[in-house]
Order: structure tokens, then C-alpha cells, then sequence
């Protein structure tokens, strides 16, 4: 029996034709994530996004990148992410707006407060500021100057969705200490293409 047009999942293109059409509506990144948590909360509710090959993480990073759309114009992005157990990444900014929605495990996300003002080249003062386990189902939203890290504090690969505003490769942008107060360049991640 054919499957009716309202009992299809919700795909990937189904979201990037949604993107698309937001974006073309308006610039302002708090009303993106607004209107774009819905839909990450539907495609990880209804997808089959917990493929064996999304969960392949690359040792050396601790984590595994699979981008499952991007723009030509480096818009648009949407990855799969695999936290391998233990490991995680230091506190980063985007610089672009972000929403991710939890597949499978649980990740930790802290949210990290800046207390400088930014005006000193290399240095940041940060403080961490609350944590969000994010679990399967659950959606967290970013703006472009938000400071957050993640890790895996499980016994297992956690997978989440990450949908940007933009490649995250193609952004300058920076990774923090906040033992030593440092902001430096955030380290390109290696990424697989599917």
C-alpha cells in the first residue's frame, strides 16, 4: 500500500526547502532559531538520522562530522555529530546562528559567560555560566556570539543534528581556555561528506 504524502517523514530535504524558505524571509537570527527549533525537534523525532555510519568518530578530535547539506555558498549547513564517550570540545563561538536537536546518548552543553569586553586581542575572560543535557528529542538554539562547549559524559558515542547558518569551516571564529584566558583561532574539524 502506498504511503499518503501526510504519513511521510519528515527528510533532510524537507528541512533544507524550510531553511531555505525562512532565510529568504528575514535576517534576524533570533526569529530564525524561533521559527527553526520546531523543525529540528520534528525531523529528529521522525527521520532516521541514527545511522551506523553517522556514529564513525575520528579519534584523534574525539568527535565525527558528517555533513548531510550544505549550500554552495557555504549556507545552509546541516551535520550529523558524533560525540565519542569522554570527549567533547573546548569552549567555541559559531558566529553564525545554530540549533541542534539530540539523537541519541546524552551531551552536555555548557553555556559560558563573557566577562571581558572583547577589546584584548588573545584574551577572554570567561566564566561557565549554566549546563543543558541535551538528550534525544531535545532541542538548544545558539546565536552567533553565543560561547558554548560540549562533551560526552556517557559510556557510548552520542549523536545529535547540528543545522547553521552558515559552514562552520568557512567561518573565522574561536575556540577559548578558560584556565588560561585565552581566545585563539577555532581549529578546522575534520568533516566527511555524504
Amino acid at each position: 500500500m502506498p504511503v499518503s504524502a501526510t504519513q511521510q517523514a519528515y527528510s533532510i530535504d524537507d528541512l533544507v526547502r524550510d531553511l531555505r524558505r525562512i532565510v529568504a524571509k528575514t535576517t534576524d537570527d533570533r526569529e530564525i532559531v524561533k521559527q527553526v527549533m520546531p523543525l529540528a525537534r520534528r525531523i529528529g523525532a521522525g527521520a532516521d538520522l541514527r545511522r551506523e555510519a553517522f556514529y564513525d568518530c575520528d579519534p584523534a578530535q574525539g568527535f565525527g562530522i558528517n555533513i548531510l547539506h550544505e549550500e554552495p555558498d557555504h549556507t545552509l549547513l546541516v551535520e550529523a555529530i558524533a560525540w565519542l564517550p569522554g570527549r567533547g570540545v573546548k569552549p567555541h563561538n559559531h558566529k553564525t546562528w545554530g540549533v541542534v536537536v539530540g539523537l541519541d546518548g546524552h551531551e552536555v552543553n555548557v553555556n559560558w559567560q563573557r566577562r571581558d569586553d572583547g577589546s584584548r586581542p588573545g584574551y577572554a575572560d570567561l566564566v561557565a555560566h549554566h549546563e543543558v543535557a541535551v538528550g534525544a528529542g531535545d532541542v538548544v538554539a545558539f546565536l552567533p556570539d553565543d560561547i558554548h562547549s560540549v562533551r560526552n559524559d556517557g559510556a557510548t558515542p552520542t549523536l545529535s543534528l547540528h543545522i547553521y547558518g552558515k559552514s562552520l569551516a568557512h567561518i573565522e571564529r574561536s575556540e577559548f581556555d578558560p584556565d588560561a584566558k585565552v581566545e585563539r583561532p577555532c581549529p578546522k574539524r575534520v568533516r566527511k561528506q555524504l
